[in-house]
């Protein structure tokens, strides 16, 4: 029997596996490793999974846990990287009457900038089959992921969904967000039909996102509609960097079927891109990585 954990800043989700991979039981908490006081991790493991711990073979973790922030600081494998190179790179702990404990790595490309994910891949490899070209994992800080197939051979991050909170929370913007304001698809719209359109403005996102005041000040929006308008204007204008320079490009798979993923598939339908939804969970991560250590 394994214990595997996806343990991220804010959750703790855990699995008992088979040694095929077969999820036995499943286990949730809200003890991130955010709530964690003084690196009392062993502690909060035995609190969380004690039950599980006698008959175990070996515990898998991974997500913010193996950070340099987290118990142990696993070391990142470097792209190209499989499920395989996953193990290779994890770093082995026997820590009191635990079973061994294996913290995995996160997966990180260094040129031309470093760019990293620490977690992400479990659900990536969790997708059935041979990967997809070009994944979108949508969130506060959205993951873009090229595969050979079998591989993660690049990645890059877009930190558009916090930025979008910030200006909804604390901006010149914000103070024009009505407190009561309904969702409007049709803002949406608008804003990534504006960040699409390189000819109605010379510049980027930075002059566009001012166009959420200048557009209220001419009764051109309305203030109830901002915050969508926003979301259009930087999802709009993250997906054009994505697909700059690869005008052939049909088809983009969305990682989950959360809000925001909903809203960049309809993003994605401005720009004459394909996005079919593919499940990929971390527990399929998890089991694919087990049979593999397993055979």
């Amino acid at each position: 029997m394994f214990i595997t954990v996806e343990w991220t800043s804010s959750a703790f989700h855990a699995w008992r596996m088979a040694a095929n991979g077969a999820v036995l039981a499943e286990h949730k908490s809200q003890s991130g490793v955010n709530s964690v006081r003084e690196g009392a991790f062993e502690a909060v493991l035995r609190a969380e999974l004690g039950a599980w711990l006698p008959d175990s073979e070996a515990i898998l973790l991974s997500g913010m846990v193996t950070s340099r922030t987290g118990w142990v600081e696993s070391p990142f494998a470097i792209v190209p990287a499989g499920i395989s190179e996953l193990f290779g790179k994890a770093e082995r702990r026997d820590i009191g009457s635990l079973p061994p404990i294996y913290f995995l790595p996160g997966i990180a490309r260094q040129d031309p900038l470093p760019d990293v994910m620490r977690g992400e891949e479990m659900a990536i490899f969790g997708i059935e089959g041979t990967l997809p070209e070009l994944i979108v994992l949508p969130g506060a800080h959205s993951k873009w992921v090229r595969t050979d197939g079998q591989r993660i051979v690049d990645l890059s991050t877009y930190m558009s969904g916090e930025i979008l909170n910030l200006l909804r929370k604390d901006s010149l913007l914000s103070k024009l967000i009505p407190a009561d304001y309904a969702p409007s698809e049709a803002a949406f719209d608008r804003g990534v039909a504006i960040a699409r359109d390189k000819g109605a403005l010379p510049g980027g996102v930075l002059q566009r996102l001012f166009s959420a005041r200048s557009l209220v000040l001419f009764d051109q929006l309305k203030p109830h509609e901002i915050s969508d308008y926003l979301s259009g204007v930087l999802i709009g204008s993250e997906i054009a960097e994505v697909l700059a320079g690869q005008p052939d490009l049909s088809s983009v798979v969305i990682l989950g079927e959360t809000p925001v993923a909903y809203s960049y598939r309809r993003a994605l339908q401005q720009f004459g891109t394909r996005s079919p939804v593919k499940a990929g969970s971390a527990a399929a991560g998890f089991a694919r990585l087990i049979v593999e250590l397993s055979a």
